[in-house]
């Protein structure tokens, strides 16, 4: 009788343990899913913002064109008007820099 009772108890230690390491298995696997599909969100991200900056600096170089153009055209001051242009190329810049560093942050953040 206290053998059977040792017995049941050892099955059941085995049977817990058991349970304990697949549930174990099964939450790494997720934290691992999440972490990928995370990292996977994030490296879209940047590379959405990498194509944004390419398609900005492409209409401005269609712009600074318009703006020659129409500045011979015109006569007005190439000078003045690049200066304005320039900044504003610059600002664009900038930003989309600040958001692909932080999208890489992230994914640094989100693969440790």
């Amino acid at each position: 009788m206290i053998i059977r009772g040792f017995l049941a108890l050892a099955v059941s230690a085995v049977l817990g343990i058991g349970t304990l390491i697949v549930v174990n298995n099964a939450s790494n696997d997720a934290n691992d899913t999440a972490k990928e599909i995370t990292r996977q969100s994030l490296e879209y991200q940047k590379e959405a913002l990498k194509d944004a900056d390419q398609q900005t600096k492409a209409a401005q170089d269609s712009i600074d064109t318009q703006i020659d153009e129409a500045t011979k055209q015109s006569g007005a001051d190439v000078e003045a008007i690049q200066e304005n242009v320039e900044e504003q190329t610059k600002a664009v810049q900038d930003d989309v820099q600040e958001q692909i560093d932080a999208a890489t942050k992230q994914i640094e953040e989100a693969t440790k």
